[in-house]
């Protein structure tokens, strides 16, 4: 998983990482290194085939990814640097698409889970707009791949010519289903962009009658109508991985739709219990409610008064919570996102 000549130098150097030190023994993964105008990283020695690419990532995810013994942050760090540079190999390479999407699709799982297990980190521990950029790239390489092996079966056929069997069976192949998947978390990642929804327009019938990316293409719809309620009750059917997703919406779907009832609902004397705003909009508790509508101006007694003057359209959303009643209150492991 590390080339000969990175390994004595990084034990020469001493650059040994801590989850690479396993027992006595040392157990080094090849790490990201940006590529210098005078530098030469097409070279044979130092790239991955795909079968060592995919054991990479499977012994990253599930293995590294399981340490108890070292802070989470570690861990994200750590595995974002490797599967980066599991990347720059498939770049370099010019893997084919089918062997791509099977290397994406886990490091698409990688970003969304850490993107909702780091939520609450300081913004020194854990840049969630990074992650973010490197999570749309792969979806978007990903989605890109699915949409070449689309023009390959209809000019080729495939289903009367064999060319991948375990890629290309329409109807019944894993790949089928981790391609719903992305396309899922496509449309939920850009909520509140129209491409997406255009996208799944023109998928082919196999994979929009999906009920998972049915569900999320309602999803998507209500929330361009500004239909906030049927949005969270549609939401509790969500996927564990769209769940993450979803958790870290949240926020700014609330904070939406505390904007449009402030207009609605406007009043100098009228409140609107805090109970039902707790049911309607997925908060965890009435406190929750309390905090989050003083957050943005609105004045709590014994209800939510809202005046469309007072609320503070310029302040940030607040942060999502890991222990969120779409979870149970308990956080969703990586194990979970990733074995389904």
């Amino acid at each position: 998983m590390c080339p000969q000549d990175e390994i004595w130098l990084r034990k020469r150097e001493k650059l040994i990482h801590i989850l690479e030190v396993v027992g006595d023994n040392f157990k080094l993964v090849k790490s990201y290194s940006r590529s210098a105008a005078d530098a030469n990283i097409a070279v044979p020695s130092l790239l991955r085939p795909y079968s060592v690419l995919k054991k990479t990532v499977n012994y990253l995810l599930h293995e590294v990814g399981k340490q108890t013994n070292v802070p989470v942050i570690v861990i994200y760090d750590f595995l974002n640097d490797r599967l980066r540079a599991v990347r720059q190999d498939m770049t370099i390479q010019r893997l084919l698409p089918e062997q791509c999407m099977e290397l994406l699709e886990p490091i698409i799982r990688f970003h969304v889970y850490f993107a909702y297990r780091l939520c609450e980190k300081a913004i020194n521990e854990f840049d969630p707009v990074l992650n973010n950029k490197l999570l749309l790239e792969c979806v978007k390489w990903f989605l890109s791949c699915a949409d070449e092996m689309d023009r390959l079966n209809r000019c080729f056929n495939t289903h009367k010519t064999a060319l991948s069997l375990d890629l290309l069976n329409l109807e019944d192949s894993k790949t089928m289903c981790d391609r719903v998947l992305v396309e899922c978390l496509y449309i939920l990642c850009n909520i509140e962009n129209y491409q997406p929804l255009v996208r799944y327009l023109g998928l082919p019938s196999y994979i929009k009658r999906n009920p998972r990316l049915k569900l999320v293409y309602e999803i998507a719809i209500a929330n361009i109508k500004n239909d906030f309620i049927r949005v969270c009750r549609l939401s509790h059917r969500l996927c564990p991985l769209t769940t993450c997703v979803f958790v870290i919406y949240l926020p700014r779907l609330q904070r939406n739709s505390l904007l449009i009832m402030s207009s609605a609902y406007n009043s100098k004397q009228l409140t609107v219990p805090t109970t039902i705003l707790q049911d309607w909009m997925l908060f965890n508790s009435v406190v929750d409610v309390t905090e989050c509508c003083k957050h943005y101006g609105l004045n709590v007694d014994n209800g939510v008064q809202f005046n469309k003057l007072s609320f503070k359209c310029d302040i940030e959303a607040h942060k999502p919570k890991l222990n969120n009643r779409l979870t149970g209150g308990q956080i969703i492991n990586l194990h979970e996102v990733l074995t389904y």
